[in-house]
């Protein structure tokens, strides 16, 4: 008879009692070391699996970020587009000589400051390209001129600036290039008649 001690007793005899059905021989090292190496290679092919997944997920998610961060870029560049021809006119009308409209002639210069820090706020960048070689990725050549001490296709006038929205060209600038080598006289003599 077995003491009990706080309801549970000291010493108890377990009967095991036969299963049925169920092979009663024990599994071999070789077979459990069979199955060790199955389940672990079923285990490393699981992990590769979900490392593949978890960085395409990363790829995608960089991807989304790349093309959010394109979209916010572009979304207003049809709008900056059209605002380009006032800020022209604005200019225009500064160039224009002044006669008793100081007051004006402060004015426009105070919306062109405004305007053009607005512009700024949303990554719009002039381009100015004077006295630069002419780039045909961010200029448009209206004429070419001969001129005296300026190197052979160098920006000598701007027509028009030219506009970047962060690295994309919203417009680009109308210029007049340097034509014609220093000792080129015959082509400086027949471009002097045009007058650009």
């Amino acid at each position: 008879m077995s003491e009990e001690h706080n309801g549970v007793p000291e010493s108890t005899e377990l009967e095991v009692l036969p299963s049925a059905g169920v092979d009663e021989s024990p599994l071999t090292g070789e077979a459990v070391q069979e199955e060790l190496g199955r389940l672990q290679q079923e285990v490393d092919n699981l992990r590769e699996m979900y490392l593949r997944k978890l960085a395409d997920f990363e790829n995608y998610r960089k991807r989304q970020e790349r093309e959010m961060e394109e979209f916010r870029r572009s979304a207003n560049a049809g709008l900056i587009r059209d605002c380009l021809p006032v800020l022209d006119n604005l200019e225009r009308a500064l160039s224009a000589p002044c006669g008793d409209g100081d007051g004006l002639r402060e004015g426009v210069q105070l919306v062109l400051r405004q305007f053009k820090d607005m512009l700024g706020r949303y990554g719009v960048v002039e381009i100015d390209p004077i006295g630069q070689a002419f780039d045909p990725t961010a200029h448009e050549a209206i004429a070419k001129r001969p001129t005296p001490g300026s190197e052979d296709s160098s920006v000598i006038e701007v027509l028009q600036k030219g506009y970047r929205l962060s690295d994309r060209l919203l417009r680009p600038a109308l210029v007049v290039v340097a034509a014609g080598a220093a000792g080129d006289a015959g082509d400086a003599t027949r471009g002097e008649g045009t007058g650009g």
